[in-house]
Parts: structure tokens; C-alpha cells; sequence
């Protein structure tokens, strides 16, 4: 199989390539989360009601799903340097469009559309990742991707509430959509073409399109990786969720939770950007680290639900996101490696589906316990219970 290394020109512009792929799959989020702040005024111009309104995220989100494995499947046998273009592109157009839109149903529409070109982001990121850093360093690479989210996310609603007051939600989505053109042209100058193997050794053996999820679901390894990262991708998407909630049961205002998710998104940010480097100075394997951090996120769990002073809580949510953060960048690498160059995207793609299911899943399954029993606390010990399954079936996985 020919590895899609990268040769020595590629590797000197290694940290611009990365940097092109954080903005571009910051942006999904971006263009996702931005519905957030600006989610009430749109209802009372259009009179709609809060399943209404709840529906625009969950059409971005089966957009969004949709797309997964075909955009590993495209990333891998294409250029993602170009994928990514024609996704930001179009995933910019239909946010601008939501400017304009007369009433709730073509709204909705552009919301699928933007989850669709959004849902091949993540893998086309990823093998720009494998293509530009060495397997001993990608772990470095992959976290700081993996900040995207959490990076997306706030900025989202740092700047969705300020612009709605100055300008309102029409110039909001206007002004969300035109920034994707500073993606682009980030994409468009520092990502090259992935150079094309050898016609000798093309010749050899091709694989067809769907050699890559054959490769995946016939790898038990890869199947462990997956129900483990389910139950922590689980608890993750889960305090963002709930954690403002919770705090409000503790007599704290809705702002001073948010407070609190603020702080644990940007500690977040940090925790994954140094991942790969923390692993890779402490000499530690994927799989080593990744028991590490479960642990930790368990532990960090039950301390942050044992708190009822706001200074306390607020400590500990930060010290809870910089350890939740941790794992993601060793779940996706060692999917990678696993896989091998050839099929590295679609690995990340389709582990990133089975992460986004659990996240789908968790608010109903959380909700339901809290309708059976309104005791808040149920969420923490639900979510270290979670985190143990993970730290059990983690042991299964063979070292890198």
C-alpha cells in the first residue's frame, strides 16, 4: 500500500496546512452554534415555538451526519484540499441566505444544507493532519484540530449576542456566512495537493470506495475504540448540555452557569491542544494516556458535583475541561494509525459518527433519568458510570 507521506516541502508548511484545517472545521461550528444567540429573536419575527425553533440545530445536525462516512470516503480517494473549499464555500452561502429567508420552512432547509457540506469537514481535516505530520507527531496535530469544536462553539456565542444587539440576527447570519471567505483563502494558500502515488505503485493494488469501512468494521480494535469514545463523547457533549442546569439548582443565576461552560470550553481548548504534546514528552503510548485521561475525567466528575460554593464550581469546571479534552485527540489518532494513511479518513469519519450518535442520544437519555427521579445529581453519577465502561473497555485496546 503507498503511504501518503508527506515530502519535505509539504513538511516545512506543516503548521500553515494546520492551521487552514482548524479554521475550517472551527467554522462548522461556527455556522452551527451561531443559531444559539440568535434562536429567540428569529422565533418571535416568525412566531414559532420552541420545538420549532429546536428543530433548525437537529436539521443542521442530520445534515451533519449524513455526511460523515462519505466525506471520509471522499477525503481519502480525493484531494481534501478541494472538498474543503467547495464545503466552506457552500456551507457559507446558505448561512449568508438565512439572512434573507421570508419564513421558518426555507430556513430549515438551509440548515440541512449547511449541515451537509459540514459533515465532510472533519475528515478532510483529518488526512490534512496524516498527509502533513509524521506518525510520531500527529498526535500534536490531531489535538490542536480537535479544539476546533470547543473553539467554534465559544466563539459562537461570544460574538452571536454582541452583533445580534448592534446589527440583528439578518446581518448576524450575513456576516457568519461572508467569513468564509477568510477560510477559504487560508485553504486556497497554505493547503498543497496531496501529491499522487506513483503509477507503478497505484498499479499494484486499488482498493474501491468502500475498502476503507470494510478496513474499519472488520478491525475489533477499532470497534473497542468506538464504544469507548461512545460513553465519553457521552459525558463530554453532556455538561455542556446540563451543566448550566445543574448550577441553577444550586441557586446560581443562568448567566453565572454559563460562566461556568465558558470556562470549561476554553480550558478545553488548551487540554487538547496540548494532548499530543503532553503524551509525546512523557514518552506515554495513545492507549496509556487515553486510561490516564478517563480516569482523571471520572475523578473530575464526581469533584465538580460534590460543589455547592460558584468560586468552587467554577475551579473545578476548569480543571474538569482540561482533562475532558484530553482523550479526543488519542480516540481519533490511534482510529488513524490503526487504519493506515490509505484509509485514515474515513477511519476518523466514521469513529466521529459513532462519537456524534452518542451525542444525539445522551440529552433524551439524561432527560428520561430526570423525569423518573428530579434529582440532578443523577447526571454526575450517570456520566461516571459512563466514564468507567470507558476506562474498562479502554484496557482492550492494543498499545500503539
Amino acid at each position: 500500500m503507498a503511504q501518503q507521506t508527506a515530502p519535505q516541502g509539504l513538511k516545512a508548511s506543516k503548521w500553515l496546512a494546520l492551521t487552514a484545517a482548524v479554521l475550517a472545521f472551527s467554522y462548522t461550528f461556527l455556522s452551527r452554534y451561531i443559531w444559539s444567540p440568535l434562536m429567540t429573536d428569529v422565533s418571535n419575527e416568525f412566531a414559532i415555538n420552541a420545538t420549532q425553533a429546536g428543530l433548525y440545530m437537529s436539521a443542521f445536525f442530520m445534515g451533519y451526519l449524513v455526511t460523515q462516512i462519505p466525506g471520509g470516503l471522499m477525503a481519502d480517494k480525493l484531494q481534501p484540499k478541494y472538498i474543503l473549499i467547495i464545503c466552506t464555500l457552500c456551507s457559507g452561502i446558505a448561512t449568508a441566505l438565512m439572512s434573507v429567508i421570508p419564513g421558518y420552512v426555507p430556513g430549515l432547509l438551509l440548515r440541512i444544507i449547511t449541515g451537509i457540506c459540514s459533515g465532510c469537514v472533519m475528515a478532510s481535516c483529518s488526512k490534512i493532519v496524516a498527509v502533513n505530520f509524521a506518525p510520531q507527531e500527529r498526535a500534536i496535530g490531531m489535538g490542536i484540530l480537535l479544539a476546533s469544536p470547543p473553539f467554534g462553539i465559544t466563539l459562537a456565542n461570544s460574538i452571536g449576542n454582541p452583533l445580534n444587539a448592534a446589527m440583528g440576527w439578518r446581518k448576524t447570519f450575513l456576516l457568519v456566512g461572508v467569513l468564509a471567505v477568510v477560510v477559504i483563502a487560508a485553504l486556497l494558500l497554505f493547503v498543497k495537493p496531496i501529491p499522487k502515488a506513483p503509477a507503478s505503485a497505484a498499479a499494484i493494488k486499488k482498493p474501491g470506495m468502500l475498502e476503507g469501512l470494510k478496513v474499519f468494521f472488520s478491525d475489533p480494535q477499532q470497534l473497542i475504540l468506538g464504544l469507548s469514545g461512545f460513553m465519553f463523547m457521552f459525558v463530554t457533549v453532556g455538561f455542556a448540555t446540563w451543566a448550566n442546569t445543574y448550577a441553577g439548582t444550586l441557586g446560581f443565576t443562568r448567566a453565572q452557569g454559563g460562566m461556568v461552560i465558558t470556562a470549561y470550553s476554553i480550558a478545553g481548548i488548551v487540554g487538547s491542544c496540548l494532548s499530543g504534546g503532553i503524551a509525546k514528552r512523557l514518552k506515554m503510548s495513545h492507549k496509556n494516556f487515553l486510561l490516564i485521561s478517563l480516569v482523571l475525567m471520572s475523578v473530575m466528575t464526581l469533584v465538580f458535583s460534590f460543589q455547592r460554593s460558584y468560586s468552587a464550581l467554577m475551579i473545578a469546571g476548569i480543571v474538569y475541561g482540561f482533562v475532558s479534552y484530553l482523550p479526543s485527540t488519542h480516540y481519533t489518532t490511534l482510529a488513524m494509525q490503526r487504519a493506515g494513511d490509505q484509509h485514515s479518513a474515513t477511519a476518523a469519519s466514521t469513529q466521529n459518527l459513532l462519537f456524534q450518535i452518542s451525542s444525539m442520544v445522551q440529552p433524551a437519555v439524561i432527560g428520561a433519568i430526570l423525569d423518573m427521579n428530579n434529582n440532578y445529581a443523577l447526571i454526575w453519577y450517570s456520566f461516571f458510570i459512563c466514564l468507567v465502561i470507558s476506562v474498562v473497555v479502554s484496557f482492550a485496546v492494543k498499545k500503539d
